[in-house]
């Protein structure tokens, strides 16, 4: 700090200043005063450090010496404020450091007030918040990255949703339902109503589910296709279950899924000569007759 002299107090009082100085000089934040003419007048060891200063290059002098224009128009307007006003002032700004860097720095400036309540200054703490500053703009913008892939999630779900419960009827009677993809909690509620609104609209007496695009059966997915027959059934539908494969079936056998009171059959090709042939259809093909 200056001499005690340049504040107007008793010599006796030097040792004060001296705990003082002590006392800043071992915070990590820098700390300066300013007069009303923006002169530093005094420091601590960490804001003489982030200009690359020693403390006599300092005090006395004032921003224009070390910083860019647009920097000082900052630093000084809200001195400004501060001793104009007589309150404390934040504010998040640019700051050059020593070594020509630009960091994001909090300050916080707080007006100095003499015995009468006269601003005779100000004191002001800074903060580097580059790594912070760097962090948040990551966080903000994964967080946007992430809305986006959400978005077109849920775009893709919509679209899915159109095209979940496509059921075709293949012949009089006769109804397809091919699944596709994954089948969670809300798909399986789709397929069941729309399921049994077009077996109600098309008077359909056999369907059949075809899973071949369905990636993994557990016992929940096990559970939804049951369900989806047993409703079937009420309605004087009998469905048949096609499309399983080797893995599927040992996946079922493994979880202990009771498949035994519903027609499973290999291929959707199996699945529709079984039903023509419960409606009593005759179907001549050039490849196979019966």
């Amino acid at each position: 700090m200056k001499d005690p002299s340049s504040f107007s107090v008793d010599p006796s009082e030097w040792r004060s200043f001296e705990l003082l100085q002590t006392l800043i000089d071992a915070l990590d934040d820098p700390i300066f005063v300013k007069d009303m003419q923006h002169r530093w007048i005094a420091g601590n060891q960490a804001f003489f450090a982030l200009l690359g200063q020693p403390r006599e290059m300092l005090l006395g002098h004032s921003d224009p010496e070390f910083f860019p224009p647009d920097q000082v128009e900052v630093f000084w307007r809200v001195d400004n404020e501060v001793t104009s006003s007589g309150r404390r002032h934040e504010i998040e700004e640019d700051f050059t450091d020593a070594d020509g860097t630009i960091r994001r720095i909090w300050t916080r400036k707080f007006p100095i007030k003499d015995t009468q309540g006269n601003v005779i200054g100000l004191c002001g703490i800074i903060t580097n918040i580059t790594e912070l500053r760097r962090r948040q703009d990551q966080v903000t913008r994964l967080e946007s990255e992430i809305a986006e892939k959400l978005a077109i999630i849920g775009a893709q779900e919509s679209l899915l949703d159109q095209i979940s419960v496509p059921v075709i009827q293949v012949w009089n009677s006769i109804l397809l339902l091919p699944l596709i993809g994954v089948i969670d909690s809300r798909r399986a509620t789709q397929v069941l109503e729309g399921l049994l609104e077009s077996i109600e609209r098309a008077r359909a007496l056999v369907v059949i589910i075809d899973i071949t695009g369905v990636p993994v059966v557990d016992t929940s997915i096990a559970s939804y296709l049951v369900q989806a027959m047993q409703a079937a059934q009420l309605l004087g539908c009998q469905s048949i279950l096609v499309g399983i494969s080797p893995e599927i079936a040992q996946t079922l056998v493994g979880l202990g899924v009771d498949f035994s009171r519903i027609k499973t059959l290999a291929t959707l090709q199996s699945g529709l000569e079984y039903a023509l042939k419960r409606l009593n259809y005759v179907v001549n093909s050039a490849v196979d007759a019966y």
